[in-house]
């Protein structure tokens, strides 16, 4: 089975920031689901938003590495696909229900 990739948009209240950071920390040093790779994250400039692109097994991978913040923020996850992969995707289902114009 082929991995998902997840990304999420993590909000927190700025005053929050510092106990955010060190539950960071101590996540971290538990190390990641054997499932779960983090390929990206950035840090929204003006502060309160983290977004994060994932590659991982299950969706349980993902929930037991952002359980622990889930008191301290809103995390926002969508399922995404690269444009290429969707491209090839959408013509292979193009080509199984026919152009609309080879069916009238």
């Amino acid at each position: 089975m082929k991995n998902m990739l997840l990304l999420d948009i993590t909000t927190f209240d700025p005053e929050n920031t510092m106990e955010l950071y060190k539950r960071w920390e101590q996540v971290e040093k538990m190390g990641f689901p054997n499932g779960l790779k983090v390929i990206n994250q950035w840090f929204d400039a003006g502060g309160g938003r983290v977004i994060t692109l994932y590659d991982v097994e299950t969706v349980k991978d993902y929930i037991t590495y952002n359980l622990p913040f889930t008191d301290l923020c809103q995390v926002d996850v969508f399922p995404v696909i690269e444009a290429e992969e969707f491209k090839k995707f959408a013509e292979q289902q193009k080509g199984k229900l026919g152009s609309p114009a080879s069916q009238s």
